[in-house]
């Protein structure tokens, strides 16, 4: 009975797909290609599954996203409640594709969230890895490619041993899209753009464009870089063109601004997105196409009054949501996402914020057509760990619950930048988070603060005033040991 009630409500997630009315379409970026299909997969696999010449033909074949621990049953002996009693373990995935561009282009593949602990091979070498597993990241697979027309191997070990590593079910995997860019050594790298609406009113929009243009020619190059605006019907309304001289081996940060008038603002109810194609010309030949999504809008946060967007104040009526989507894991369906938002949007919700970490762009394009708010939070462990399977502080050496915080000072940094340039077009996106529940994973400040291990207060952490005024806070906080980083230095670095 159960497999046909997921069946009946797989196949009602698909026809509503179909059938919602949907906003005009970005525009194809032709350098852009769907990387999905077509890949081999083995849980266990031989540490050589990394090597070209490596046999696969036994392994499983599958399509991109994939979470491999939903596909369990649950085991209440073997799993762990914090993950949902399903299982982790090391995956391998394997791709074989022909290289396609020629001498002057380059080739980069862009992954939109592994999980995690994941190392990346390209024909037997090694070109990445990257531990966290919600952040996108990219990599030049140029160098390591075999000239054009022959047979290339990307080989990608996912290791989730670490089965406890969450508060809640992370999935397991290459749970998000990919996608390969074959563009000119010319050309507008991987998130190289970022539009802003300054100034907005119903009149009149200034839209500001900042354009990165990278040229890994050993010669200088003269460009002409032209931006079409086009309105959310696919007309063209508005574009600009200006000459530039881009150094060699360099990458040159563009600047272009032009208003628009009587824009279509992107609002909860209308939410109107524009898109900026951006192309980069040499002797009236296009080299490169850059589409950017984007929406206009403005927006204030007043102390006294709340939230405006448009000028119209709004109340802020949200939800939190983690990743997954349910009995469908990690990797779920677009259509998955599109019905819930809507069962959200009819009972009210007009926000969203995504728990605990950066949301994937298919997620993000749905909250900028659907007209959500949205909060982008970053991470949920900062320096120090939280109490899974009772490791909070790091009290005891339990391999399969160490999550991110161990590798937080190395690696907080790039994911943090990687996710805002990523994520940074989106007219949803209206707050970003650089942590959750942070405070009393620091020792020092829980003891501070007089809510906890205090047999004198009998209050609720999160509904009551600190038993402490301000000023003994600060008192006992001073006199206790800092430890090796502090909540406000790690704080201040995010920021």
């Amino acid at each position: 009975m159960t497999k046909y009630i997921i069946h009946l409500i797989i196949l009602a997630s698909s026809v509503l797909a179909c059938q919602t009315t949907q906003l005009a379409e970005p525009q194809q970026q032709q350098r852009q290609q769907d990387f999905n299909f077509g890949w081999k997969f083995a849980l266990d696999a031989s540490e050589d599954a990394y090597q070209a010449d490596f046999a696969d033909e036994s392994w499983r074949t599958l399509d991109l996203p994939h979470d491999w621990s939903v596909e369990f049953p649950f085991d209440s002996i073997k799993g762990e409640g914090a993950t949902g009693y399903l299982p982790g373990g090391i995956g391998w995935y394997r791709k074989h594709f022909k290289t396609a561009q020629s001498e002057n282009q380059k080739a980069y593949i862009v992954f939109d969230g592994i999980y995690n602990h994941s190392e990346i091979w390209l024909n037997g070498k090694k070109i990445g890895g990257r531990p966290y597993g919600y952040v996108p990241f990219y990599f030049d697979l140029t160098p390591n490619l075999n000239p054009q027309g022959e047979a290339n191997v990307l080989a990608v070990k996912v290791d989730r041993s670490r089965y406890v590593d969450s508060r809640w079910y992370s999935g397991s995997g290459i749970y998000r899209n990919v996608e390969l860019l074959v563009t000119d050594k010319l050309h507008i790298p991987v998130w190289g753009t970022f539009v802003t609406t300054p100034e907005v009113t119903a009149n009149s929009a200034s839209v500001q464009l900042q354009i990165d243009v990278q040229n890994d020619y050993d010669i200088e190059k003269a460009i002409s870089l032209k931006t079409v605006i086009l309105a959310p019907d696919g007309s063209e309304v508005q574009s600009i063109e200006s000459e530039h001289s881009i150094p060699s081996a360099s990458k040159e940060t563009l600047q272009q601004a032009l208003t628009l008038a009587n824009p279509q603002l992107w609002d909860i109810d209308a939410p109107n997105r524009y898109q900026a194609v951006t192309s980069i010309l040499e002797n009236g030949e296009s080299i490169d196409k850059y589409t950017t999504v984007f929406g206009i809008r403005s927006f204030k946060f007043d102390p006294a009054k709340g939230f405006f967007l448009n000028g119209k104040n709004h109340k802020i009526k949200g939800v939190c949501l983690h990743h997954d989507g349910g009995l469908v894991g990690a990797a779920v369906p677009k259509g998955v996402w599109r019905r819930r938002l809507q069962t959200l949007r009819d009972g009210g919700c007009n926000a969203i914020r995504i728990s605990h970490n950066p949301g994937s762009q298919e997620f993000l394009d749905l909250c900028d057509e659907m007209g959500f708010l949205v909060q982008d939070e970053f991470f949920d462990e900062w320096d120090n760990p939280k109490d899974k399977r009772l490791n909070k502080y790091d009290t005891h050496d339990d391999y399969i619950s160490r999550g991110s915080a161990e590798y937080f000072q190395t690696w907080a940094e790039a994911d943090l930048k990687n996710s805002m340039l990523a994520h940074r077009n989106h007219p949803s996106i209206i707050q970003w988070s650089i942590g959750n529940e942070i405070e009393w994973t620091y020792a020092r400040t829980q003891e501070a603060t007089g809510f906890f291990d205090n047999a004198d207060w009998s209050g609720n952490y999160f509904w009551s005033v600190s038993p402490y005024s301000p000023e003994k806070i600060r008192a006992v906080y001073e006199s206790l040991p800092e430890g090796k980083y502090t909540i406000e230095d790690t704080g201040k670095k995010l920021a």
